[in-house]
């Protein structure tokens, strides 16, 4: 009777993080975030390029209005890793070779909207409660081991497919929002998913991910056409953001509250 009530608690235990979250100390999820990016930071450096910054600044200054009481705060690694993703606290990675293997702007805007959703859905912190189980509230503070584990443990997992799909869709009505062409996100999908492993990590990434079709079949009915994030400068000067390294410097948005 032990094992199955144990069972059940282990399957059901993600049902319930969505409800725990909003209730995780402000204090936690910002210690565990800024350790996901320290984690980051001792694996390589941060792309600080002015021009590439401030056209990453304009990309998410575009979809910031729309994204209600969040703050977010960007960075662009120089790892040789083919991923981006959404850290507590409302920390964004997008590693150089998502902008490095984009055909133009609209599709980096599509992942950077993804990882927005993330945000916006408070997956990050979702992840955080499952990985630490309803201990959340213990005292975790920056640098402690805890966090430390936690942190590790958050940048090694993986979304479930339901808030993949759900990020995907959040994403896609930030973009028509800000009226930025939203089909770049299924496109650069879809283009990655026919590279194969021409792309360095490629398979991998999209092995954590929905598939092509299913994306399609999502985002089918709320996709749709719309001007660039950039202009063909700022998207060079994006596509260059890594001509200079250095500590992480994010850029930083701010939603507005109705």
């Amino acid at each position: 009777m032990l094992a199955i009530l144990l069972l059940v608690a282990f399957i059901s235990f993600p049902l319930f993080s969505g409800l725990v979250a909003p209730l995780v100390p402000q204090q936690v999820v910002d210690a565990v975030g800024a350790e996901m990016i320290k984690d980051t930071a001792s694996q390589g450096s941060f792309c600080v390029a002015p021009e590439g910054k401030a056209a990453l600044q304009k990309m998410a200054g575009r979809i910031a209005p729309h994204i209600g009481d969040y703050e977010l705060k960007i960075y662009v690694s120089d790892q040789e890793v083919f991923n981006a993703f959404a850290a507590p606290g409302g920390h964004i990675v997008i590693y150089q070779q998502i902008i490095a293997h984009s055909d133009g702007p609209n599709e980096v805007a599509g992942v950077l909207a993804h990882e927005v959703g993330h945000v916006i859905e408070d997956h990050p912190t979702k992840g955080l409660v499952e990985a630490v189980g309803y201990g959340i509230f213990s005292a975790m503070t920056p640098g402690s081991d805890d966090t430390k584990r936690v942190a590790k443990s958050l940048l090694t997992s993986a979304y479930s497919r339901n808030d993949e799909l759900e990020a995907d869709r959040r994403g896609v009505e930030l973009l028509n929002a800000a009226g930025i062409d939203s089909r770049g996100l299924f496109s650069f999908f879809d283009r990655i998913k026919q590279a194969g492993d021409q792309i360095p990590g490629a398979l991998q990434f999209l092995s954590t991910h929905p598939s092509g079709e299913t994306r399609r079949e999502n985002l089918e009915d709320v996709a749709l056409e719309g001007e660039p994030s950039l202009t063909d400068e700022e998207w060079k000067a994006l596509e260059n953001i890594c001509s200079e390294k250095g500590l992480p410097q994010p850029v930083i948005v701010r939603g507005t509250v109705d």
